[in-house]
Order: structure tokens, then sequence, then C-alpha cells
């Protein structure tokens, strides 16, 4: 059986040859976004920006719910659909996408002399269009980050029509040129470049007349749609059809890429490079380019600016016959100051054959614009420090074909712009292939993935560790990658000869330095190195500075321009892997300053998460410690605000406690005890089972190092929540015995009855409920002697679910209205969600269906109102029970199938293998008997201690 995908139009689904009835909508739209992933992991909240201009508050739950039909949609293939590290993953192999069909069949058109065949290669690029069935996902709306994928989608096929009528006016085919250009205008009137090959086409063909006409339609199409007049290219066909100057008609010469410059034609361009993965990225550049005359490739240090510029100028020398022209102003060369616009006019001029001894620089700016116009001359102004180096420049060179290369965006330049990236996965490891030599990559492919990874998919790291490579033929894969293992050496082992990213990084450093608020920007970037944190907000930038968010802000704004760090999101930042242990680097040098830093940090981040989680499930005792943030930097007017805060600095958090205890300090290991207690229980409840694991553990080998014997019960008990989650249980219940024998010997009962909960929750899972109900029967008598109310209610909830598995439902309803009613009391949102899950399962089980609807509804809408993921996913998986016993079998699936896609999400071992057994049930006849639940099979919904 086969499957196919299709988004080079409507999007269709074809299993086994058979066209799949799609949902419409988002869900459709939903499969689009990710079959543009291209089999890699698309973030959910790049799904949902795509999904809605404006995502609702129930955006992330609709989510799911797409994903679970589109997963019945797939059928056979449903397996393919997964969700990985907060986003989701679809499968495409090889030849199912016809997306991926087509760009192959351009591919096998534009290869290697393909130029000097024209017929052959207009057959080729005639046959991936007939893969077009309308614009791309046709019919759906297109938002956020998708939708522009979507438009560049359509770019490529209008690029590929260009291309074909070009190659089809090349082989003497005039008249299917004209037809495909005249249909792509039909549906984009303001695309300049195709009335520039209709108007040439028809010129060709000798149809003077026709090309005339077109001429006049463009000026019209041109005028109403963009407020403006034909460029250069049209105004010349115009003004030599009117002079009568271009004589009979001629078919044009083919253009020969590697063509040698003609004798006499200056030419100044350094060898050509063979690039790889960027063929795209230079049909677009080309693309620009023929739209308008100059352009700006703008990039971080290493990512390949320069080779690609110089790549592109090799293409595009058979159009500039007048010369080709390359200077590199040495904005980023180390040990070189920048080049001044006086020296570089006078090396374009040399270059063209003027004489600048003795001439005055007006003079001389003055013969360079007239030789510069007299000829079609390329001209690579590469490595350009900033737009005041090129200003002047480009001036002088109105009619050339300008390409300039910068590390800053240079957005006073009025001329085309074009980000250059790091390369993707594959094409890393065929760049190292490229220069290591193929031989040594046959049969590791993990280890050349983890190689290219440790470069960072950086194009100079790439090439210098496949030089080194290539100079040690002794040296294998495997040793390669553990030398770049360790981070402390890493930049050190990625330099060879005149090549190191550390220097390359250090210029643009230097260069920043010297501009206006280049040296706060600096000191922002050290004292983030020196806090390791993987995001900066502008929140953690002031607290590290001290200064206001304006001025915060615009450093931020000024290291972005400089390509130190990238955006990712509204006053997001995040590093390259390399630039961020360059930055780690840079702070070691002020010992003094990154202890400061450090502890400024710290205390951000425990007294914000203090304040969050008492939002969340106050706390009304705390032990003292220096952690304490004045004034508070962030603050928070309900629960809603604090975990937004929570989700959005999760990653910095979880870092945050992982090097504190890695620290070996007593401020790092009391941080990491302290924070952990404070990130329970939003881990937990958001399903993060594996942060929290880490997280605990790492505070647990700090507890121990601080000799805190409450502090390590703490941590062994938040390890064995996780654990317990993650399917571990009899590692769980052996830290909570642990944790427990650590509460008694300190004599602390509250603590000891906290324990008791945690320890009754995992007896009841593993179906030692006998266990379990004495457990909680101590631990509810020693919260009821210490007045601790929400403790009671929280014991007797899970007391009630014991009862329900031991199928006593009158004394389990009991107990829950006690919970109820002091949950509502206290106004703990979170508790109460809960105790609801349980009223529904009794009344269920007592056959109540109406009202066991009524409180599952109830809990539902509490669960999502508060975040509370592992909730929902057992509300659902309750209420398909319901329906189950009422005959709804439609309604249990799908209630099913999203608590599994909210299982599987949240990383919840457990339950995911409950979810799993309910669907197994659901297959069978309804008067089955349910009995309670056997040894070590959990009953469908559990109390959670610590709640």
């Amino acid at each position: 059986m086969t499957i196919e995908f299709g988004l080079l139009g409507p999007v269709t689904l074809h299993v086994g040859g058979d066209q799949v009835a799609l949902p419409g909508g988002r869900p459709r739209l939903l499969l689009a976004g990710l079959l543009l992933g291209r089999g890699r992991r698309v973030p959910a909240d790049r799904l949902l920006s795509g999904l809605w201009a404006d995502p609702p508050p129930s955006a992330q739950a609709n989510l799911r719910t797409y994903v679970t039909r589109l997963r019945a949609a797939l059928g056979p293939y449903r397996d393919r659909l997964t969700w990985v590290n907060s986003g989701y993953t679809l499968l495409v192999e090889p030849g199912e996408l016809d997306l991926d069909r087509f760009e192959s069949d351009v591919r096998d058109a534009l290869g290697p002399g393909r130029a000097t065949r024209p017929e052959q290669c207009a057959d080729l690029l005639a046959a991936a269009l007939r893969r077009w069935h309308g614009e791309a996902a046709e019919g759906l709306p297109r938002h956020g980050a998708l939708g522009r994928s979507l438009d560049a989608l359509d770019e490529s096929r209008w690029m590929a029509v260009e291309r074909y009528a070009r190659t089809c006016v090349e082989a003497g085919r005039h008249q299917p040129a004209v037809a495909a250009l005249r249909s792509l205008l039909a549906d984009q009137p303001a695309r300049e470049s195709a009335w520039e090959g209709l108007v040439q086409a028809l010129v060709s063909s000798g149809d003077r007349a026709e090309a005339m006409a077109a001429l006049t339609a463009a000026d019209a199409a041109l005028l109403g749609a963009v407020g403006r007049r034909p460029g250069k290219v049209l105004r010349e066909v115009e003004r030599e059809l009117l002079d009568g100057a271009s004589g009979p008609a001629r078919r044009p010469t083919p253009v020969v890429r590697d063509a040698s410059p003609p004798e006499g034609t200056p030419s100044t361009l350094p060898p050509p490079v063979v690039l790889v993965g960027r063929e795209h990225l230079l049909a677009r550049v080309e693309a620009e380019l023929g739209r308008a005359n100059m352009i700006v490739l703008h990039g971080p240090a290493g990512v390949g600016k320069s080779a690609l510029a110089g790549a592109l100028a090799t293409r595009l020398a058979p159009s500039c016959p007048g010369g080709q022209l390359y200077l590199d102003l040495c904005g980023s060369s180390p040990g070189l100051a920048p080049m001044t616009v006086e020296e570089a006019i006078g090396s374009l001029l040399r270059a063209l054959g003027g004489d600048r001894s003795g001439g005055t620089p007006g003079a001389e700016a003055a013969e360079l614009r007239v030789r510069a116009g007299e000829r079609r001359v390329l001209v690579v102004l590469d490595n350009v420090v900033d737009a005041g180096q090129v200003r002047r420049l480009l001036s002088l060179l109105p009619g050339a074909t300008v390409i300039v290369t910068s590390r800053t965006t240079l957005p006073t330049l009025d001329v085309t712009h074009l980000a250059v990236g790091t390369l993707g996965p594959e094409e890393s490891v065929t760049l190292l292939a490229r220069h290591a030599g193929p031989e040594r990559f046959t049969g590791s492919a993990r280890q050349a993935e983890a190689l290219a990874a440790l470069c960072g998919h950086l194009p100079l790291a790439l090439r210098i560790v496949g030089a080194r490579l290539a100079g040690h033929p002794e040296w294998t894969l495997a040793a390669m990658v553990a030398r770049l293992a360790d981070e402390q050496y890493r930049l050190d082992e990625l330099s060879c000869d005149d090549l190191a990213v550390r220097a390359s990084l250090a210029v643009t450093c230097d260069v920043l330095a010297e501009r206006p608020g280049g040296p706060e920007s600096l000191e922002l970037f050290d004292r983030w190195g020196m806090v390791c944190a993987p995001v900066l907000g502008l929140d953690l930038a002031r607290v590290l500075t001290g200064a206001t968010a304006r001025a915060t802000r615009a450093a931020l704004d000024r290291l972005a321009d400089a390509g130190l760090v990238e955006t990712c999101g509204m006053d997001r930042y995040r590093l390259h892997d390399l630039v961020r242990i360059f930055a780690t680097e840079r702070g070691r040098r002020d010992p003094a300053a990154r202890v400061a830093a450090v502890h400024a940090a710290r205390c951000y981040f425990l007294d914000t998460a203090r304040r969050a989680r008492d939002q969340i499930r106050p706390v009304s005792r705390r032990p003292s410690d220096g952690f304490v943030e004045t004034p508070a930097t962030v603050t928070f007017a309900h629960p809603q605000e604090a975990l937004r805060w929570l989700e959005t600095e999760r990653d910095n958090l979880v870092a945050a406690a992982r090097v504190a205890a890695q620290d070996g300090t007593p401020e790092g290991d009391l941080f990491a005890v302290r924070l952990c207690a404070e990130l329970y229980p939003f881990l937990p409840m958001r399903g993060y089972y594996r942060e929290l694991r880490e997280v605990a553990g790492g505070a647990l080998r700090s507890a121990r190092r601080l000799g805190s014997r409450p502090d390590e019960a703490t941590s062994l008990t938040y390890v064995a929540v996780a654990r317990s989650r993650l399917g571990e249980t009899d590692q769980a219940v052996d830290a909570l015995l642990v944790a427990l024998a650590l509460r008694e010997a300190d004599g602390d009962l509250h603590e000891v009855a906290v324990t008791l909960d945690h320890l009754g929750v995992l007896l009841a899972a593993a179906g030692r409920l006998d266990e379990a109900r004495t457990g909680f029967l101590r631990a509810l008598e020693m919260h009821r002697r210490g007045d601790d109310r929400r403790r009671v209610g929280l014991t007797l909830n899970n007391l009630a679910d014991v009862l329900l598995q031991l199928g006593q439902t009158g004394s389990a309803l009991v107990h829950l209205r006690e919970s109820l009613r002091l949950r509502r009391e206290l106004g703990d949102e979170l508790g109460l969600g809960i105790t609801m899950v349980t009223m529904g399962q009794v009344y269920a089980r007592r056959g109540q269906c109406r009202q066991a609807y009524g409180w599952l509804g109830r809990a539902l809408t509490v669960a999502r109102s508060t975040g509370n993921r592992e909730a929902e996913w057992r509300v659902l998986t309750v209420r398909a029970e319901v329906h189950r016993a009422t005959g709804q079998w439609r309604a249990a699936r799908e209630d099913l199938h999203r608590a599994l896609a909210l299982s599987e999400q949240i990383g919840d071992v457990n339950g995911t293998r409950e979810v799993r057994r309910a669907l197994v049930v659901l297959r069978q006849p309804p008067d089955v008997p349910r009995t309670a639940a056997p040894a070590g099979e959990p009953a469908a919904v559990r109390g959670v201690a610590g709640r």
C-alpha cells in the first residue's frame, strides 16, 4: 500500500491509490504545514500562528483535535504523525510528496550542461509545471510563517514558469513561451519580470506590434497595482523598438554558464566554489536581481555569504560582459582595517582601466560613474562593515548589477535584502563529505550527523572540520566527534590555517565595539554568556544590565543587527550554539562580574517563580534564603499570567537549575533545591515529567551536598512523581520509601503526612489498594491534627479514589463531598477540578451517567482554564467510559483519541498505556463487566498528591 500527498494545488491525500476525504478548513491547513516541514519537527507555536491570525484561547486544544482527525485520515500510516519536543512531525518518504517531485524535475532541468540544450531543458520544466493544479494549498487561508511558506512555494512555481519561457525562447519555441507568460500574468499582473519575459519573447519572435502592445499593458498593470512605471529593462526595450535600433528579429544566443569573459573584459572574481544546499537561495537571488539590480546578502559570521555571492557572480557573469569585479571591503577580516570609500572607488576605477594617480576623490568618483555607465558591469562588494561604507559607492553604479555581503542587515540601503542562514542537517553532512572525502562517511551516518550538529550546521565550521579530517586520514569521525564534544575546547578545535570560528566572531565584536552603544551591547552579550540562559528575554536582560527597558531593547537590537543573536519572538532572543560558547568564553574573563550576574539572574528566576507558584497554589511557609529580588521585575495579576510566564521561561528555568546543580558551590546547591520546590506543581500539571526528573535529580544531589535532609526528602518525592509518570513505578516507590524514612527521622509530622499522600498514590497505581488506603487514612489523621485543611481536601480525594476501586462508592462519595467543600472554601481551583473528575468517575461506576456527565463537564472546564493537561486527558478518558456505557461509540473514540494525543504530547508513559488500554476495551461488547483495576494496572484516573 502506498501513500501520496499533494500540496501543488488543493491539499490531497491518497492511500493505496484512493483519494481520502480530508476534513476541510484548518485540519487541511495543518496537513499543509506539516508537509512543508519535509519530515522535520514543526513547532506547535508555528502551527498555531499558521492556523489562526489571532489564535483563540482554545487554540491548543483545537490543534490536538485536528491532529487526531488527521491521524484518522492517515489510516494505516497514522503512526507517521508524532509529537516530538513541543512540535509535530509527519514522516514523508522520498517521492510521496508532489512538491519533492516538482523540485527534482526542476533540478534535472537546470543541471550541469542543460544550458547548452534548451529544448531538453524546456521539456523537463514543462513536465515539472504539469504537477501544479492551482495555488499551493489552494483555497486555504494564509497566516504567519506557514502563509509565507506557501507564498514562497507559489513564487517557486512562477520562477519556474519564467525559466521555462526563457528556455523556450532559446530553443526557438516562441508560441509556448508567450502562452505560458500570458497565463502567468493573468494571475500576477504586477509581476514585472514576467512582463519583461513576455516582451522579450515577442521581440525575439519578430512580432513588434504585439511587443509594443504588451509594453502598454505592462505600464497600465504596474501603475495600477504598485503605483509606478516599468523599470529599466522594459524602458530600454521600448526605446529600442521606438528607435528601430534592434534591427531584424534575431534568435537570442543561449546562455552558457561556464563561458569565459571575452578578451579584454576586466574580471577580478575569485575562483568559483561549489555550493551545497543553496540552490533554492541562488534561484531566489537571481529572481530578485531580475527585478532590481542591487541586493544585500546579510547573515551572521560563517554562514557562507561570500561563497554564495561568488557562485552567484559566476552564474551572472555572461549577462554582464562589461566586466565582473570583486572587492573585499575588509569589514570582517581579522587584523585588517575596513576599506574607506575612497580606497574602494580607486580599486574599482583601476579595475575598469582608469588611472587614479593625482586625481581628486571627486574626479575619481565621476570617472568611475562614467566608466561603469558605459558597460554592463557586475560588482561584488564583499564584507561590508556598515551602510556608510557603500552608500556613496552604490550611487556611482546605478546601472551595474551589484551584490553586497555584510554581517549587518544594512537596513538603510534602499535595495533588496536577503538573509542567509545555516544549512540543514543533510546539506551539512554533504558539505563535510565534500571537504573530507565521501568515503569517510560510508556507514557512519550517525557520527556524521552528530559532527554536523556539533558544528552548528555553520558552513565555516563544517569547512574547517572537513579540512582537518582531510589532513588527517587516520582520524575517524567518532574521534572528531569526541574532540568537539567538550564545549570548553570546541572553539579551539574549530580552527585550521587562517580559518577560525573564534576569530571570525571576535571581529564582529570588535566592529560592534566601535559603534555608538556598542560597548553597552557587548556588556549585555558577555553577561548573557555568564548566566548561560538558552533564551534571553527583555526582563532578564534588564536584570543583567540594570538599564531601562528602552535602553535594554536598543542594546538587544544592536546585537541582532550585528548578527550575534537571533530573534525568536517579541523581545526574545537566542544564540547559535557556537556563538553561545563564544559568549561563555567572554563571560569568564571577569570572575567578579560573573558571580554578580549569576546571582542577579538566580534572584530573578527564583523570586519570580515563587510569585508565579503562589498564583497557582499558594505556599504558607518557606525557608529563608538570599535569593530576593528588590524591586520585583515581573509581577502577576492572576494565575493565567503566572502560567504564561512559567511556560515562556521554562527552558531558562530548567537550564538555570541544571547549571546550579553542576556548579558545585553552596549558593548553586541552595538555588537548585529552592527552584525545584517552586517549579512543582507547574511541571507535572503541564506534563513536563522529564524536565521534573532532571530538575529534581539535580536538586537531590545538591541537597545531599548541603547535608539537608528535608531538602533531600522533598527532592526524592519530586523524583518519584516524575518517575512514576514515566513508567518507572518500582523506582518511584523506592524513592518515596527513602523520603518517608527521612521525614520520620526528622519527626516532622506534616511532611510525613505529605509523603504518605504521594506514596499512597503510587501504591494505588500499582494495585496495592489496601496499603494505599492505610497510608491515606494515616495521612488524613495527621492533616486533621495539624488543621491543614488544604491537605485534608487533597487526601480525601485520594482516599475516595482508592475506595472507588475497592467498590465502596458510597464511602467514596462521602469523602468527595467533604473534599469539594474544603476546596471551594479555600478557592483551590486546581484541586477542585481533580475532585470533580473523581466525582464523575464514582457516578459513572454507579451507573448514574447523567450526574457523571455533569461533573466531568465541569472538571474539563476547570482543567483547561488552569492549564492542567494531565487532568484534561484523565477527564476525557473517564468520559469516554461513560460514552461507551451509553452506547455513544463515536464520541467515546473521539475522546480517547484526544486523550491519547495529550498523554503522548506531555510524555506521560503510564497515561499513554491507560488510554491505549481504554481503546482496546472500547472494542469489546458493552456488556463486558469492568472490575477494579488489577494489580499493576492503574485505574482510569488517580488523585495527584501535592496538588
